[in-house]
């Protein structure tokens, strides 16, 4: 009964161990866009005109692409501040207001 025990003692530190190790191994890549800004998106649109939007879960273009990604294919994403209320780029909504409420008149 002893041999049986230790046996599942150390089969059992070895599954937590290595599940511990598995999901803590992260290599942080400085390059990528996530870590070169506050504002990844912006450091994207700078060096890569046609990959605008940092992707955590992309390593090539130093983590720039070119569509947005969504949270179904890269859960780590988030938004930039502003544009899920419908904020353009110009800082207008999609009601033809300006960020000061001012509507544009043409």
């Amino acid at each position: 009964m002893g041999r049986v025990r230790i046996a599942l003692i150390v089969s059992a530190g070895l599954g937590f161990g290595l599940g511990l190790g598995a999901s803590a191994c992260v290599v942080i890549n400085p390059h990528h866009c996530d870590n070169l800004a506050p504002d990844p998106n912006v450091w994207c649109v700078n060096h890569y005109d046609d990959r605008p939007y940092c992707s955590p879960c992309a390593a090539d273009y130093n983590g720039c692409v070119s569509e947005e990604p969504s949270e179904d294919e890269c859960p780590q994403y988030s938004r930039p501040a502003g544009t899920e209320t419908g904020e353009t780029e110009t800082g207008e909504t999609e009601t033809g207001e300006t960020e000061t409420g001012e509507t544009e008149t043409g």
